[in-house]
């Protein structure tokens, strides 16, 4: 055990140092309130604790959670068991464990596309663990959290499966992926570059290859079919009620450079350094498609899987999003890809520096390093600025001293007779469940007329309105006012208390 101790770490020294700042930084931020909690994680979090007290999959509001998948809640509720309080406690711990799972992974990964000096791949770790995308996602109760641990497992797992068309690994594989896309819908990205890898495997006979292809999709379909299923003998719909796009496909493509320009430091002062950027990411992504192509033996390099998950999830991102509404395209949404980029852009790097005259190798290593130098200050300006909110009123959610220090939850809190008789609406029902434990009705969708019609045939209610949160596609006070006169209201410093 020791020698296997002894030999782990010094394979992996590089990810054990990454490990530790990741987690001492997410404590660091979960200090002041604990993990950051969001109308997602709300959610998430009612519905795991339902799950263990009745066996029920409802959220707070007693209504079955059909929008999300169960795969995130049921893993949490493993956790709730332990009975440590599911915010200070158990949330950061799990994502310190998950974060940690990552690093490991990625420096396994880093290793396999033949980044074998340990200091670069410190420097690449570095970059993960300072990144202000992962750091976003790893302090927050996101199912993004355990989502990204096993896509970089999965890649992992069909990687040993390119070298090896064992019914074992197809099994493994197969698992994984299922899992991936119980938790989040997303998943089904994996379920197509799995396929696509299974189909380009030029050791395997046609016959076998559909045979696997067969297992492989049944394999990885089922959970989410049985959830999927159940929602509509519950709800009556697969995934919810999907509202039509209203952003067409240009838009979501802008929306995707704004998320890069996050992410990385995109030089927008200069025309030539944004178009800079952009050649050198097409570049690292554009590398292991023409190597397969070049080389048809390298289908089984990882990197060649990485992109081509890399570029399936993109085009699946943007088609969904100019096909059904949700939220806009944004860092968190589009996480999956940014942990890719780093692994293209080690591959990149080798490929730039191997076989090289020194004359060359050069000049390259110092444009990478100082490549690398200028996205380490732009992960370290985004950090400060994050630092400095973060530090002294907690992670932005509803455990930050905003929400819990309200005026009118506190209003609330104190008059809950007030409130016991009538029926309550508003633009943030989760926040007023999480924070005063009083249940509301939520608002009508403004463009949804069915839903305005069974809205106004209430006599009487209470709306309490949050200033701060965006409530742009539900109806709105001045519409409400046109079907009910005020009888009541108290005004607070971040939001009103109207009675109807």
């Amino acid at each position: 055990m020791k020698l296997f101790l002894t030999k782990f770490f010094y394979s992996y020294w590089d990810a054990t140092i990454a490990s530790g700042l990741a987690t001492v930084w997410l404590l660091l931020y979960t200090k002041h309130g604990g993990i950051g909690v969001c109308p997602d994680g709300l959610t998430y979090l009612s519905v795991a604790k339902n799950f263990i007290t009745n066996f029920s999959v409802s959220d707070f509001r007693g209504i079955p959670m059909v929008v999300f998948p169960l795969g995130y809640p049921l893993f949490l509720s493993l956790f709730l068991l332990m009975g440590a309080d599911p915010i200070t406690i158990i949330g950061p711990i799990l994502n310190c464990l998950l974060f940690t799972g990552l690093l490991f992974m990625s420096s396994y990964i880093f290793q396999q596309v033949k980044f074998y000096s340990s200091f670069a791949r410190l420097l690449l770790l570095l970059f993960l663990t300072t990144s202000t995308a992962l750091l976003e996602v790893y302090s927050m109760l996101w199912s993004e959290t355990l989502f990204l641990f096993l896509l970089l497992l999965f890649f992992i797992r069909i990687h040993q499966y390119s070298l090896k068309q064992s019914l074992r690994n197809l099994y493994v594989v197969s698992i994984i992926t299922a899992l991936l896309f119980f938790v989040r819908f997303a998943g089904i990205t994996c379920i197509l570059t799995g396929g696509l890898i299974i189909l380009l495997q030029k050791g395997l006979p046609l016959k076998q290859k559909l045979k696997h292809l067969v297992c492989y999709g049944l394999i990885s379909l089922s959970l989410t079919t049985i959830n999927v299923a159940y929602n509509k003998m519950l709800s009556g719909t697969l995934t919810g009620v999907r509202q039509k796009a209203i952003k067409t496909v240009w838009e979501n493509v802008y929306d995707l450079s704004e998320v890069f320009k996050f992410w990385f430091p995109f030089p927008s002062a200069t025309l030539i350094g944004s178009i800079a950027v952009i050649i050198l990411l097409l570049f690292v992504l554009a590398l292991p498609f023409v190597s397969t192509f070049l080389q048809p033996k390298k289908v089984t390099r990882i990197e060649f899987i990485i992109a081509a998950f890399f570029s399936v999830y993109i085009i699946f991102m943007i088609a969904i999003s100019s096909i059904s509404r949700f939220e806009t395209l944004n860092s968190r949404l589009l996480i999956p890809a940014f942990i890719c980029l780093p692994i293209l852009l080690a591959n990149g790097g080798v490929y730039l520096t191997r076989k090289k005259h020194l004359a060359l190798r050069v000049p390259i290593f110092l444009i990478l390093l100082s490549g690398y130098g200028f996205a380490q200050y732009h992960n370290y300006k985004n950090n400060r600025f994050t630092w400095e909110g973060v530090s002294y009123s907690g992670i932005p959610g509803y455990t930050d001293d905003y929400w819990k220090y309200s005026p009118m939850i506190n209003f609330i809190q104190k008059n809950p007779t007030v409130f016991s008789e009538q029926k309550i609406f508003s633009n943030a029902i989760d926040a007023l469940y999480f924070l005063s434990n009083t249940k509301a009705f939520p608002l009508p969708h403004k463009d949804i007329k069915s839903e305005i019609d069974l809205f106004i045939t209430n006599k009487s209610f209470y709306l309490v309105w949050f200033f701060n949160t965006e409530s742009f596609d539900l109806i709105q006070i001045d519409q409400i006012k046109k079907y009910y006169s005020i009888k009541t209201a108290w005004q607070f410093k971040d939001g009103v208390i109207i009675g109807f």
